[in-house]
C-alpha cells in the first residue's frame, strides 16, 4: 500500500496511506493530489502539504466562517480569498443574510477537481446565485479591487 508523506517541515509531519490515487497533476501554480484514505476519506494536498480531508474539514471551515460573520452581526458582502475546495464557501452560503459572496482562487484546477472529487466540501455552493467566483491571485485582486466587503476570510494554504 502506498503512502503520502507531507513535506511541509523537515523534522516532523504526517503521513497517510493511499488506498486509491484519484487525481494528481502539476497545475499552472502547484502540485495537486487527491487520494482516498480509509480513515480520513478523500484527502487533498497542494505542493506536499495536506489541505483538507473529508473526515475533519468542518472543524476548519465552520470556525473560519461563522465566527467572523456572527461577530460582524449584519454581514451582507463577503470576500473569500482562497478556499478552492469550496468548504468555506459552503459555510458562508448558509447565512441567508449574506447577499453577495466573492471568492478569489488562484488555481481554477483546484476548484474543478474539488467539485469532481470532493463534492461534499462545497455541497453545491458554487452554484449559489450569490457567488461570484474569480480566478486570480488574491493579493492582486485585493490590491486592485474597489468593492467593499463586510467580512473578508482568508483561506490560503501557504503557511509561510
Amino acid at each position: 500500500m502506498a503512502e503520502y508523506r507531507e513535506t511541509l517541515h523537515k523534522n516532523y509531519g504526517q503521513y497517510f496511506t493511499v488506498d486509491e490515487m484519484l487525481y494528481e497533476v502539476g497545475t499552472e501554480h502547484q502540485h495537486l493530489v487527491i487520494f482516498e484514505n480509509s480513515r480520513m476519506g478523500r484527502v487533498m494536498a497542494l505542493d506536499g502539504a495536506i489541505q483538507t480531508t473529508e473526515a475533519d474539514e468542518f472543524f476548519y471551515h465552520e470556525m473560519l466562517t461563522h465566527v467572523p460573520i456572527f461577530a460582524h452581526g449584519s454581514a451582507r458582502r463577503v470576500l473569500i480569498v482562497g478556499g478552492g475546495d469550496g468548504g468555506m464557501l459552503r459555510e458562508v452560503c448558509r447565512h441567508a443574510s449574506v447577499e453577495h459572496i466573492t471568492m478569489v482562487e488562484i488555481d481554477g484546477a483546484v476548484v474543478e477537481m474539488c467539485k469532481k472529487y470532493l463534492p461534499k466540501h462545497s455541497n453545491g455552493a458554487f452554484d449559489d446565485p450569490r457567488v461570484n467566483l474569480v480566478i486570480d491571485d488574491g493579493m492582486s485582486f485585493v490590491a486592485k479591487c474597489s468593492e467593499k466587503f463586510d467580512v473578508i476570510i482568508s483561506d490560503c494554504p501557504d503557511p509561510v
